[in-house]
């Protein structure tokens, strides 16, 4: 394992930014820069998909869709796309024989026994080259079953054909009676590139309109909503630019009734029958048709004359101008304010084209929450994880501190952008078995799937309230009061993870879930949820404390009914932070106040004591011979900051003064390059009884969120202790 130095000092921020102030602007705006708010993509996609299981896995079950027999082959394939070179894990289930590719090479070929064996699954560890990559499986149809399961990286499937291009989602081709050849295409495109692509016809079929027996005048509406029922929402954007003499105009062919808007104004209200109407020679705004969808004949044409009708916003795969989307129960629902909104499923209704089954989807193509995303790219923007929640708050802090204003509307806009996806995440999930974008709120199993960005969240509201922040808060707090796993004395813990996992008790947990519901107190009042989390402190410490070392062991096994014994540096730093941040201006004490001041100042002194030489902590803080890492460092400066602020270290305050600045310290000198680029963050871990998990394993990667926010969290706690000084000084 690497150890210090990180990088050569002399690229040290401290060798550049010369103010507190001016290094938690370099590490907070090298953040902002290198995660743009790019990673939602908009891409058609037909309604026939594959499912995917609960899990992320696709379900390419060709029975439904080729029907059962006992021989005969098809093609399915996909691409997916790598920002870089890298290593990633693929799994295979197959339902009958089949053959795995990955470019142009072969990776699995099932045996006899996959096909006698119920759900096997087999892992291949691949190189995914930087850019697109294609994937296919040959699947051979059999009276047991035809096609398999694919457990993929995280990332979109996109369609490997040239002229679908931009669309997301699998092909698969008709029955072929002979198994089919893999090999390169002539002009170095994969097989359904080549020239022989054309004797292979590909599902699932989005060339034509919809309903091809329909007339082609005939409105969209009705090939799109043909049982009609309720309202349909069309919407496109109109463009007039005035370099024509002629006023631009609409031509509306009503079938029944409709209204059409431009903008918020209403330019037409009617029945059946053709209607021009003038439009202004400058317009720039969403035109949108709002039609009622019942009996034999209903919805509009609309032609533009000296004016263009244009996408309303940047879809992938389609040329096609109009959206739809219906039918909703009435019309103020189809009208209502925040439905143009492409992102989003308006009351959990699909955006639809008007062409064959297909649809647009939206899907989240920046960074995954994977154990290497970190060090291999992709913005995190708009991603709700428990690191990134860190690195909110980290932002949120700074920008506070800093005066930056355009710090704290780019961390507000990634907590609303998370908030006001969540209704969409969970049609989407409903629709597709697995939402589309990394929505870990719409899944709420464990603890680190809310607390930490519920934290972020609600430190937002308080600087700018937003009701959906506490509806959504009030989501997390009714899993962890109700639904969340609690053992018989009410102490959180993480069931057992299949047939061979354990049940454990984690020092994580503590921030996942005790700064939530204290912020929650802060702005609800909400006293049961204060006095839930301040138990839950006493009640870890029960089983992780070791008195030996007056430090916390990482994880309590409760099957083996003991603690791994391992003093890991981020679970102790876990633990001190959200204490400090509990304790941190209360206006009521809870009941067992006092016991947690004691632990809070018992935890202090242990970890003060165990800082090492260059003023950082050990991976392992028992350890020195571990690896001096960032992200515990930066947890027990802040709460160091903390409790010196707080008067509650008394006269040893000099001792904590001098352990915070240090910490500080060397961050800077030994963590943070002058780019702002913080090193030595542990990545994510595991658990184990043994210490060398942690020191050889547990492997240290640069920028990783974990470790990037406290960073930031403790500079800003150390400028407030430094302002403090100076005002008392003055």
């Amino acid at each position: 394992m690497r150890k210090l130095p990180y990088f050569d000092p002399e690229w040290s921020i401290a060798k550049d930014a010369g103010s507190l102030e001016d290094q938690l602007s370099v590490i907070a705006e090298r953040y902002v820069g290198a995660n743009p708010p790019t990673t939602f993509r908009i891409r058609a996609v037909s309604t026939e998909q594959f499912m995917q299981s609960a899990d992320g896995s696709w379900e390419l079950d060709l029975v439904p869709r080729l029907k059962g027999g006992t021989d005969g082959y098809s093609i399915v394939g996909g691409a997916l796309m790598s920002g870089l070179d890298k290593l990633v894990t693929i799994g295979i289930s197959c339902f009958s024989p089949a053959e795995l590719y990955l470019n142009d090479g072969l990776i699995f070929r099932s045996s006899f026994t996959d096909e006698v064996n119920l759900n096997p699954w087999h892992f291949v560890d691949v190189q995914l080259k930087q850019g697109r990559n294609t994937i296919a499986v040959i699947c051979r149809r059999t009276a047991a079953g035809f096609g398999c399961r694919l457990s993929l990286p995280q990332t979109t499937v996109l369609s490997p054909l040239k002229e679908r291009e931009g669309q997301a989602g699998w092909i698969w081709s008709d029955l072929l009676e002979e198994k089919p050849l893999w090999r390169n295409g002539a002009s170095g495109g994969l097989y359904w590139d080549s020239e022989e692509t054309g004797r292979i016809h590909w599902n699932p079929d989005t060339d034509n309109k919809t309903g091809e027996a329909a007339l082609p005048a005939s409105a969209p509406q009705q090939r799109l909503f043909p049982e009609g029922g309720g309202y349909s929402l069309a919407w496109c954007r109109l463009k007039a630019e005035g370099k024509t003499e002629d006023t631009p105009s609409l031509i509306i062919e009503s079938s029944g009734y409709n209204r059409i808007y431009l903008g918020r104004e209403l330019l037409l209200a009617c029945e059946k029958g053709t209607f021009e109407i003038s439009v202004p020679s400058c317009a720039d705004s969403d035109l949108r048709v709002i039609s009622r969808c019942i009996g034999d004949d209903f919805g509009a044409l609309v032609h533009a004359k000296g004016c263009e009708l244009l996408p309303p916003g940047k879809m992938n795969g389609t040329d096609e101008s109009w959206v739809y989307a219906g039918c909703f129960e009435s019309e103020e629902e189809a009208e209502r304010d925040g439905s143009l909104n492409l992102l989003a499923m308006p009351c959990g209704k699909r955006w639809l084209l008007d062409k064959k089954n297909t649809c647009l989807r939206t899907f989240f193509e920046g960074s995954y929450g994977d154990k290497y995303w970190v060090s291999q790219g992709g913005s995190a923007f708009g991603r709700w994880d428990y690191p990134l929640g860190v690195t909110l708050l980290g932002l949120l802090k700074t920008a506070d501190a800093l005066g930056k204003e355009e710090i704290r509307r780019y961390a507000e806009r990634h907590i609303k952008m998370c908030v006001s996806m969540y209704e969409s995440a969970v049609c989407d999930k409903a629709l597709y078995g697995a939402p589309a974008f990394d929505q870990n709120l719409v899944r709420l199993e464990c603890l680190d799937d809310c607390g930490s960005m519920g934290a972020a969240m609600l430190e937002s509201h308080k600087l700018s309230p937003d009701e959906k922040y506490l509806e959504t808060a009030g989501r997390i707090r009714e899993f962890i009061v109700h639904r969340l796993s609690k053992l018989a004395d009410g102490t959180f813990y993480r069931p057992a993870s299949g047939s061979h996992g354990t049940a454990t008790i984690w020092a994580d947990d503590l921030y996942m879930s005790t700064p939530f519901l204290r912020c929650l107190y802060d702005i609800t009042g909400d006293r049961e949820a204060l006095e839930l989390a301040a138990g839950q402190f006493l009640k870890f410490a029960s089983y992780l404390f070791m008195p030996e070392y007056g430090v916390f062991s990482h994880v309590y096994d409760l099957t083996r009914q003991c603690a791994t014994g391992i003093a890991w540096g981020r679970g102790n730093g876990w633990v001190l932070f959200s204490l400090a941040y509990f304790l941190d201006g209360l206006t009521e004490k809870p009941e067992n106040y006092d016991d947690l001041m004691r632990l809070f100042l018992t935890l202090s002194n242990s970890y003060r004591k165990l800082q090492g030489e260059k003023g950082l902590w050990h991976q392992v803080l028992t350890d020195p011979s571990s690896y001096e890492e960032a992200s515990c460092t930066a947890m027990f400066t802040f709460a160091f900051c903390k409790g010196i602020q707080n008067g509650w270290y008394g006269e040893e305050a000099s001792l904590y003064r001098e352990a915070a600045e240090r910490g500080f310290r060397g961050l800077t000198q030994y963590c943070i390059d002058r780019n702002g680029s913080v090193h030595g963050v542990c990545k994510g871990s595991g658990f184990s009884f043994t210490k060398e998990y942690y020191r050889d394993e547990l492997f240290w990667v640069t920028n990783d969120n974990h470790g990037t926010g406290i960073v930031l969290l403790a500079g800003t706690e150390l400028l407030r202790l430094n302002h403090a000084r100076q005002e008392k000084s003055e």
